[in-house]
């Protein structure tokens, strides 16, 4: 191959790479169509193999951005449970079905899960606190809960007489 040719073959892959810089929504379309067609040599291998990195990544910490915010309501149900609003029941089951719907879109996530979980769980107790008004160490100090648990949750939700009503059916 003499040096024309090599540098028309190596010229795609660096208009992808100046792409990726540019204009994100394009380069992906492109790859996408360069892998699609069968078009490797137009493929931006290593901002390709980043940006997958990074959308696993991504799904990490939505997951566990989504714990934080279920163990958080759920300690502050559990906290004040007098307090449990329908507002919070709704957060409990938005956050559930959220959750759930991630495992069912990307199962080998759940190899993340108890991790992930774990480490939500002390910007849960940070976050309660703050709203909650309750200090950090009236908490329990490991997590109460296992995934399952969490999941399977069902906030009292006090009525307007002041006496519980169970379930966030009655929301």
């Amino acid at each position: 191959m003499n040096g024309s040719a090599k540098a028309d073959a190596v010229a795609p892959a660096e208009a992808a790479r100046d792409l990726y810089e540019s204009d994100e929504h394009e380069w992906l379309a492109r790859q996408a169509a360069a892998l699609r067609s069968g078009r490797l040599h137009e493929i931006d291998r290593d901002n390709l193999a980043e940006f997958l990195d990074e959308m696993a990544i991504g799904h990490r910490r939505e997951l566990r951005s989504r714990f934080t915010v279920l163990l958080q309501q759920l300690l502050k149900a559990q906290m004040q449970p007098a307090k449990t609003s329908r507002s919070w029941a709704s957060t409990i089951v938005e956050q559930q079905d959220q959750i759930r719907s991630t495992f069912r879109d990307i199962p080998s996530i759940a190899q993340h899960a108890e991790r992930l979980f774990a480490e939500a769980y002390p910007a849960a107790v940070r976050k309660a606190s703050a709203e909650a008004g309750i200090p950090v160490a009236r908490f329990p100090e490991a997590c109460p809960w296992t995934i399952e648990d969490a999941l399977d949750f069902t906030a009292a939700v006090p009525n307007r007489m002041g006496s519980p009503r169970r379930g966030v059916d009655s929301v």
